[in-house]
């Protein structure tokens, strides 16, 4: 099976209100990971470590698939309430882009860390991308056929 057609499986799931629970989970961990200090303190857990190895380049970057994939999260919980695709599409942006702009404003009070208009059009791009991600995976839903076996002769 190929990445087209898990996603396909996945969108077509059917989403309840208690799938918001995804999204809001992801907003979780963006939380933590931007709440980490931005120098390494002598008494941080190990695990830690391991986001101070990656070059800020490489952070920057991060940004886009992080805030699509949040975005892309949004817009399948959404599916609960609204089924006019444009304005989930729409809702998904507004929040996930308010998100990343609260998440920049709030690591201007993290120690070693700052707030970047950069970041901030980072996020929304990412959204922006995810959003598109969503409408192709959704297109190809709609071209995937269940394989039924229809010969009623044999």
């Amino acid at each position: 099976m190929n990445f087209a057609a898990l996603a396909g499986r996945c969108a077509q799931m059917t989403p309840s209100r208690l799938h918001v629970a995804l999204p809001l989970l992801i907003m979780g961990a963006y939380y933590w990971l931007s709440s980490l200090p931005g120098t390494p303190l002598p008494d941080d857990p190990a695990l830690y470590g391991l986001f101070y190895w990656v070059p800020p380049s490489v952070q920057n970057a991060l940004h886009i698939p992080a805030y699509a994939a949040l975005a892309g999260a949004w817009c399948w919980a959404f599916g609960a309430w609204l089924r006019v695709p444009v304005a989930r599409a729409i809702a998904a942006c507004a929040i996930t882009s308010a998100y990343g702009v609260f998440d920049e404003w709030h690591q201007s009070f993290v120690p070693g860390r700052y707030a970047s208009l950069t970041d901030v059009t980072l996020n929304v791009a990412g959204a922006v991308v995810g959003i598109w991600l969503a409408a192709w995976i959704g297109s190809k839903t709609e071209t995937i056929k269940p394989q039924i076996n229809t010969d009623t002769h044999g």
